[in-house]
């Protein structure tokens, strides 16, 4: 019998894609890598396992909507509906989700700054921009400093897959928003 897992609507962290085409295949590489990413960072990867999550498992969910030249994926946390039962349950994994997603945005940025040595080298070249809210660099070297190569690794998978089929990209919470494009091309209004 399948266990029953629920969703937790807020945080949410959504990627837009503008794009001249997107094959399928692109588009699971994206998927694939992103949850990977995530997973990765939130410390829910083989080598990285942190055993506080051994029974409740944390997934992270994807629902998207698309126009002719764009994608929007929006991610939620999703969680068994045992481990929501227990009072302030829902507000400890809202923190989690918003933590992951901050460490998430944080990583990218401080490769589009050349602030972490990318191990694949596919991040060079990159252009990384705030287009809303703050993300203090400065307030997360500790976390930016332990991250494993493997970690690193998996974020740098995830913007080489999602930087070749896009125009711009955009992925933001309700704390803040980062803009990623090649530098090679045009200024990012265009």
């Amino acid at each position: 019998m399948r266990k029953e897992i629920k969703t937790i609507e807020r945080p949410s962290l959504t990627v837009h894609v503008d794009y001249e085409y997107l094959t399928v295949g692109e588009l699971g590489n994206i998927f694939i890598r992103l949850q990977a990413a995530l997973r990765s960072i939130a410390g829910l990867s083989p080598g990285e396992y942190d055993g506080r999550y051994h029974r409740e498992q944390p997934r992270f969910v994807t629902s998207t909507a698309h126009t002719k030249d764009s994608i929007e994926i929006e991610l939620l946390l999703a969680i068994l509906a045992l481990a929501l039962v227990i009072p302030g349950a829902i507000y400890d994994w809202q923190r989690f989700a918003a933590d992951v997603f901050r460490r998430f945005k944080v990583v990218i940025l401080a490769m589009g700054h050349g602030e972490i040595k990318d191990p694949n080298g596919v991040t060079k070249g990159l252009k990384v921009n705030i287009t809303r809210g703050e993300i203090n660099l400065s307030a997360s070297r500790q976390f930016l400093d332990s991250l494993t190569p493997k970690q690193k690794r998996a974020i740098s998978n995830f913007i080489w897959s999602l930087t070749g089929p896009a125009r711009r990209v955009f992925i933001g919470d309700d704390e803040s928003e980062i803009s990623i494009q090649w530098s090679e091309e045009d200024n990012m209004d265009k």
